[in-house]
């Protein structure tokens, strides 16, 4: 009887100490151009996940509007994340590109990376999430 009292108690600690580490993650995008479509944000926990290896933690959307618009993700524990998003103007849930692969639809990522000669690196969009925290990130056209 002792053990399992034992246990249990062990069990609801764990489980509160996760609970009190559960963060809050807002994330505000401007230069949204236009109320056309969709903004779609993935929130990535850990490189797999950025190189699409597993899925995202979340995935949220949001019908567009013109100027800025927020987003606030809870209960993510403490770790590294990236985001990425895109404004899927034609609705079609993806991100399009012309003929040679570059996108046609904005997009961007966390810490405003850009990349070069392609999407950008782990290193570029990951931050690390110990607390309550704001992203602001600015669509590329």
């Amino acid at each position: 009887m002792r053990q399992l009292l034992q246990t249990t108690l062990l069990l609801i600690a764990t489980i509160f100490a996760s609970y009190l580490s559960a963060e809050t993650l807002t994330v505000v995008i401007d230069n949204v151009e236009t109320a056309d479509g969709f903004v779609m944000l993935r929130i990535l926990q850990g490189e797999a996940e950025f190189k699409g290896e597993r899925e995202a933690i979340t995935s949220i959307q949001q019908r567009a509007v013109e100027g800025s618009i927020t987003f606030s993700v809870s209960n993510l524990p403490d770790g590294e994340y990236a985001i990425q998003v895109m404004h899927d103007r034609n609705g079609n849930g993806k991100l399009d590109s012309n003929f040679v692969g570059i996108p046609s639809e904005p997009w961007a990522f966390s810490n405003n990376a850009t990349g070069n000669m392609g999407p950008p690196k782990w290193d570029e969009v990951k931050f690390a999430l110990t607390g309550e925290a704001t992203q602001s990130i600015h669509f590329n056209h």
